[in-house]
C-alpha cells in the first residue's frame, strides 16, 4: 500500500468515494469541492495506483497553552468497501501523522464518526459541549430584553461578529483563531443550507449573534455567541419569541456555561456531548512551544507510548522555568511517569488534570511530588470549538 497527497486526476474519484460514504446533497457538495476541498491537503492510500481510501487535512490555527499553533482538522475519511477491514486507515491515519510532522503542526484535531475505532490509535476527547434540547416554554425564565437584534443576509458583518466572538472566547481555552477566510467560508456553508444570522448590538456596538435553522418543529441552533449573560438572555429570549412557530429549541454551549442552573426543570434536556477529539502529532515539539505557569519550575522524565508515530515513542526529559520548556529525548528507558500519547494529549490541552488521569489509572509510575509537580504543570482549562469540518 503506498501512501502519499492525491492527484489532481483523482478529484472525480474522490467526489464519488465522499458521496458514497456521507452526502451529496446540494448546494453543499458543490461548495464544499469548489470552496473547501484542496488537493495538496488531501492524503489517498493506493495500491496498485488505484485510489481506495483518502482523508482530508484542513488547516487551522488554534490557541493552546499561551500560544497561536498550526494544526489539521482530520474530515472526510473515507474507504471504498474493498478496501475495509485491511488495516488501511491505520496506515492513512498514521501518514497523516507524519504529514503534519512534516508540516510542523504539533497536534492535530478529529471529529470521528466512530469514537472506538479513533480512540484506538489515541485520539482523545479534549472537547465537550453542554447540549441544550428544551422545549421552548423553557426559556421563559431565562429570558430578558437587552439590545436590539437585526438580521444578517450576507456575509458583510465578518468584522461585527469576529469582535464578538473574540470577547466570547477570551476565556477559553483550545479555540480556533479564525480569520476572514475562516468567517466567509462558515458564512457561505451556513447560508447555503438555508440558515438564519441574527447580531445583537447594544448602543451601537456588537454585543452577540445566533446562527441557527428552522427545521420542521425546532430551531437548530449552528452557533450562539455573546460578551456577556445579559446578552445571552436577550439571545435566548428572541428564540423564546418564536414559539408560536416552533415548539423546541436545540443548541451546543461551551462546557463552562452554567444557564443551566436557572432552567424549571434541571433534570432534563441537558446533556454532556463530546465534541472533538485531539492528539499530539510530535511530543517534543509541542512541549517545547507552549506555555507554562511561571511560577512553575523544574523537571520530570516522561515515558511516552505511541503506537502510530514511533518518533513520540521514546522517554523525554522536560525542563521548565521562566515559563518556556526544553525536551531532551532520553537514550535510556528511564521514567517518573508513564502515559499513553492519548493521555498526554488530555493533559496538554488541559481537559483531564494530571490527579484525575491518575486516578483513572491513566498516568503510572509517579510520586506524589511528581504528581503535584505535573498538575501544576498543566492546569485544566475550558477548553471550546465549534467547528463542524
Amino acid at each position: 500500500m503506498e501512501y502519499k497527497l492525491v492527484q489532481e486526476q483523482d478529484l472525480e474519484k474522490i467526489k464519488y468515494l465522499w458521496a458514497y460514504c456521507f452526502e451529496s446533497h446540494q448546494p453543499f457538495f458543490d461548495w464544499y469541492f469548489r470552496e473547501y476541498y484542496q488537493q495538496e491537503n488531501t492524503l489517498g492510500a493506493y495500491q496498485d495506483g488505484n485510489l481506495l481510501a483518502n482523508l482530508q487535512l484542513i488547516p487551522y490555527e488554534i490557541f493552546l497553552r499561551g500560544q497561536c499553533l498550526q494544526t489539521s482538522y482530520i474530515v472526510g475519511i473515507a474507504t471504498y468497501p474493498e478496501g475495509r477491514r485491511g488495516g488501511i486507515v491505520r496506515g492513512l491515519l498514521a501518514e497523516a501523522l507524519r504529514e503534519m510532522k512534516h508540516r510542523d503542526q504539533y497536534i492535530s484535531l478529529l471529529m470521528p464518526f466512530k469514537a472506538e475505532f479513533y480512540h484506538s490509535y489515541d485520539w482523545q476527547f479534549c472537547y465537550h459541549h453542554l447540549k441544550y434540547a428544551l422545549p421552548l416554554e423553557d426559556l421563559k425564565k431565562l429570558s430578558q430584553s437587552w439590545g436590539e437584534l437585526r438580521q444578517v443576509k450576507d456575509i458583510g458583518a465578518n468584522d461585527q461578529l469576529q469582535r464578538v466572538y473574540e470577547r466570547f472566547v477570551q476565556d477559553k481555552h483550545g479555540f480556533v483563531i479564525r480569520k476572514s477566510r475562516n468567517w466567509r467560508l462558515l458564512l457561505e456553508e451556513h447560508f447555503g443550507e438555508k440558515g438564519y444570522l441574527y447580531l445583537l448590538e447594544k448602543d451601537g456596538q456588537p454585543e452577540g449573534y445566533l446562527m441557527y435553522y428552522m427545521q420542521e418543529n425546532k430551531i437548530l441552533v449552528r452557533e450562539m455567541a455573546y460578551t456577556n449573560v445579559l446578552a445571552y438572555k436577550a439571545l435566548l429570549q428572541f428564540l423564546y419569541n418564536h414559539r408560536s412557530q416552533v415548539e423546541r429549541v436545540e443548541w451546543n454551549s461551551p462546557f463552562d456555561d452554567n444557564i443551566h442552573f436557572l432552567l424549571p426543570e434541571h433534570k432534563k434536556g441537558v446533556e454532556i456531548y463530546p465534541f472533538l477529539m485531539a492528539r499530539i502529532v510530535d511530543v517534543k515539539k509541542c512541549l517545547e512551544v507552549i506555555n507554562y505557569p511561571r511560577k512553575i519550575s523544574g523537571e520530570i522524565k516522561i515515558g511516552v507510548e505511541d503506537n502510530l508515530a514511533q518518533w513520540n515513542n521514546q522517554y523525554f526529559l522536560l525542563r521548565v522555568a521562566n515559563g518556556q520548556g526544553t525536551v531532551e529525548v532520553l537514550e535510556k528507558d528511564t521514567w517518573e511517569v508513564k502515559l499513553t500519547i492519548g493521555s498526554l494529549t488530555q493533559l496538554v490541552f488541559g481537559r483531564l488534570g494530571a490527579k484525575e488521569l491518575f486516578k483513572m489509572g491513566l498516568l503510572t509510575d509517579i510520586s506524589q511530588g511528581k504528581l503535584k509537580f505535573l498538575e501544576g504543570l498543566f492546569p485544566k482549562c475550558d477548553n471550546y470549538i465549534n467547528e463542524y469540518f
